[in-house]
């Protein structure tokens, strides 16, 4: 379970998130959802610790964890830019990456279909296959919580369709993800945090936010605009 208390972010005299407050569920696939400019990657980096909040704390299974030596011994952090070696070979990179965590994880690596791509260099792959790629070395980490910054760029419907199966093969682990698509976080999440211009204006399931807000429809979309009519 990740908690967040009283959790604010200043770059000089601008507030970027403002003392938020929200838990995220232990096995649980969430979302980060909010426009843009709402605070979204600041937040994530914060909680996985590569960023440090102003003030507030993070809590990871109801213990403060604030310190980045600390965090990584949880957490997995893939950034939406997210720079590999890019004159490695795949095969090579992947060799270098399991030396450096001691740990390999084949059934992963055949679910991506790394292994059809082993002999092309980093720079010659299509964004898919890089994003690919880039999920390797986030999930074969291994850690229990792992948070994804736009993970899905470059997936056309149908690598999509497989690629989601990802959450059921690592269903023991706690996902955070950010997704500026709605109706993609929809298909993806089961519970989400939802922020506007640095303040949470809630969390919960689909069935809670609805009936939070009395909202009718059952389109993540729907409930957050009227989230943010009743908000404002």
């Amino acid at each position: 379970m990740v908690e967040v208390r009283d959790l604010t972010k200043y770059y000089s005299d601008v507030r970027i998130i403002n003392r938020l407050y929200f838990t995220i569920p232990q096995n649980s696939v969430s979302g980060i959802i909010g426009p843009n400019g709402a605070g979204k990657s600041t937040l994530i980096k914060i909680i996985s610790g590569f960023e440090n909040q102003t003030s507030g704390d993070v809590l990871i299974n109801n213990k403060i964890v604030n310190d980045f030596d600390d965090k990584k011994k949880y957490i997995s952090y893939m950034p939406e830019f997210m720079l590999l070696y890019p004159d490695y070979f795949v095969k090579e990179f992947l060799d270098f990456f399991h030396k450096q965590i001691n740990y390999k994880d084949d059934e992963l690596m055949d679910f991506l279909g790394l292994k059809s791509v082993f002999d092309k260099k980093i720079s010659h792959l299509s964004k898919g296959w890089h994003q690919r790629l880039k999920l390797y070395t986030s999930l074969a980490m291994n850690r229990d919580i792992i948070i994804l910054d736009e993970p899905f760029d470059g997936f056309d419907p149908l690598q999509m369709n497989d690629i989601l199966k990802i959450f059921d093969l690592k269903k023991d682990k706690t996902f955070i993800l950010s997704i500026h698509q709605l109706s993609q976080a929809q298909k993806i999440c089961d519970y989400f945090v939802l922020l506007d211009n640095g303040n949470l204006i809630s969390y919960g399931s689909i069935e809670e936010l609805k009936e939070k807000f009395n909202c009718s429809s059952d389109l993540l979309e729907d409930i957050f605009i009227k989230a943010l009519k009743k908000d404002g």
